[in-house]
């Protein structure tokens, strides 16, 4: 296969040509914009994380078949099928932010965490399938997940403290000092606009690597040689997931417990 070549472009050729063709009327750039270069137009990553969420659909699914038997959820069912994975992945993710933000705050912002864990990580391991590009070795996609991220924590934190929230950007309260405000401002102000872009760009960074790696790998020996290499991409995947979760967790705990500080 090719820099471009994919399942989809083996399997249906001109459906494709025709689909990426139309897009790119529409949605290609024409200009280059600082890091964003000029880049080949493809609509494998938009299929890809298609692909995650039909995966996940049925996973839920299947979940939820598992919770209506005699037993309610409560015993574990005895073959490790897919309902027992999501059920160990999401627990996984319960757990680690009850120890950072408390069981309440847990269950209330699981529904963003465990799917945002469950959605990076099923697009992060596309990319050991050979014909499959990861969704998440492009900023676009990242950036998105990073500014929900953003977004959902700095209205967390003002809903959960009011104007207490906004009065940490002005920074710790120093006796005979009020002035400093104008330095921490702009010092806190950059500091939060940089977490969006570190999340986005330290998973997109990641995966390219680690997807050019394995793909050159299996270009050159394709037989046994890329297995190490594929079993080094599994635990990226999985570190990549788990940094990207818990730096979520850290900065909703954080949002939502300023007003103890002040």
């Amino acid at each position: 296969m090719g820099d471009h070549d994919s399942w989809y472009t083996l399997l249906m050729p001109e459906f494709w040509a025709h689909l990426e063709s139309s897009a790119a009327e529409h949605l290609a750039r024409d200009k280059a914009f600082l890091i964003f270069g000029a880049t080949h137009f493809t609509l494998v990553h938009v299929a890809g994380a298609l692909l995650a969420f039909v995966f996940l659909i049925i996973a839920a699914l299947r979940y939820r078949a598992s919770l209506q038997d005699s037993s309610r959820g409560v015993i574990p069912p005895r073959n490790f099928g897919l309902a027992a994975m999501v059920d160990g992945f999401v627990g996984a993710v319960y757990n680690l932010s009850a120890d950072v933000m408390g069981e309440e705050d847990a269950k209330r912002f699981l529904p963003l965490t465990g799917t945002l864990a469950l959605f990076i990580f099923v697009c992060n391991i596309q990319g050991l399938i050979p014909g499959m590009l990861p969704p998440t070795d492009t900023l676009k996609t990242n950036l998105v997940f990073a500014l929900i991220v953003f977004i959902v924590y700095n209205v967390a934190g003002v809903a959960r403290n009011g104007f207490g929230y906004l009065a940490h950007f002005l920074g710790p309260k120093i006796g005979g000092f009020p002035w400093l405000f104008f330095l921490f401002l702009p010092i806190e102000i950059v500091s939060h606009l940089a977490r969006p872009v570190s999340l986005s760009l330290r998973l997109t960074g990641n995966i390219v690597a680690d997807h050019k790696v394995v793909g050159v790998v299996a270009l050159m020996v394709p037989l046994l040689v890329p297995l190490p290499f594929l079993l080094l991409g599994t635990v990226v995947a999985i570190v990549q997931t788990l940094v990207f979760t818990l730096l979520t967790i850290i900065f909703i705990g954080l949002a939502v417990e300023h007003a103890e500080e002040h």
